[in-house]
């Protein structure tokens, strides 16, 4: 595992990988030869013009900063996810983020995709063939209903369509207070996005922020049941009639469990 450090990335000659792939490339003679592939790391690294130091202190600057604590497996989950939706990490279109958990445990690592990142994704489909937005009438607060977005593909025929409803989505925190007709245009664009293009394993910033207050709350209520299941033995004794020598082991059971739940 590595903290905000290079540990977690193995230093390969990039350089000599590279010259040997274009040395065989250039050798057209009939004779097989083995063909060194490149790592995901290397291939990030080659991609994005920079030197291999530059390249990992920007990471950890940008997408990996974070996380305070990661793995070889979550870099490299990371860099492949980048390099299926043509992503750049090192300007924030995608990173990696920690979502609570119980106390104890290991945060849960998910990969955010902000709305830059999600608009690159949506233009650069060789199918994408147009996007519009259709706001509703304003209810009572003067907002609107809801926001409906389409997509339009080259090869389909018939068009995808996505409403997201502001009763539903507004949280009321953040920016939903200042600006919630973009934020509810952002989820319908994302949300149409994956029903258009079938993608999957990303979440945008608002997902990733309502998964972790949904865990929070999920470790606390297990928390509250576990409390008060231990003192349910003591609450089904004190409705029973007790005599004095049934009342002094009561109140020295008592005393002993509310030391156990003071401790738990």
């Amino acid at each position: 595992m590595s903290r905000k450090g290079t540990a977690g990335f193995r230093s390969p000659d990039l350089a000599q990988k590279l010259k040997l792939g274009k040395a065989q490339q250039s050798d057209r003679s009939d004779t097989p030869k083995p063909v060194t592939k490149l790592s995901v790391v290397d291939r990030s690294v080659f991609r994005s013009g920079l030197s291999y130091d530059s390249f990992v202190r920007l990471l950890i600057q940008s997408a990996l900063g974070r996380l305070t604590i990661w793995t070889q497996a979550d870099l490299d989950r990371l860099l492949m996810l980048s390099e299926r939706l043509g992503l750049d990490p090192l300007n924030n279109e995608i990173y990696a983020t920690e979502v609570t958990q119980e106390a104890g445990k290991k945060a849960r690592i998910v990969f955010v995709v902000g709305v830059d990142g999600w608009s690159k994704i949506i233009n650069s489909h060789p199918q994408f063939d147009g996007m519009k937005f259709v706001e509703s009438a304003p209810g009572d607060d003067e907002l609107p209903l809801y926001i409906e977005c389409t997509i339009f593909r080259k090869d389909r025929r018939v068009a995808t369509s996505i409403r997201e409803y502001m009763y539903e989505a507004h949280t009321g925190q953040g920016a939903w207070l200042t600006h919630p007709r973009r934020m509810l245009r952002h989820k319908a664009m994302v949300q149409c996005a994956r029903a258009c293009f079938g993608l999957g394993g990303v979440y945008e910033p608002d997902e990733a922020e309502r998964v972790s207050a949904a865990l929070l709350t999920d470790a606390n209520k297990r928390s509250h049941t576990a409390r008060a299941s231990n003192t349910g033995p003591i609450r089904k004794a004190m409705g029973k009639p007790l005599g004095t020598g049934q009342l002094k082991g009561w109140i020295k059971q008592s005393g002993q469990s509310d030391q156990s739940v003071l401790h738990s």
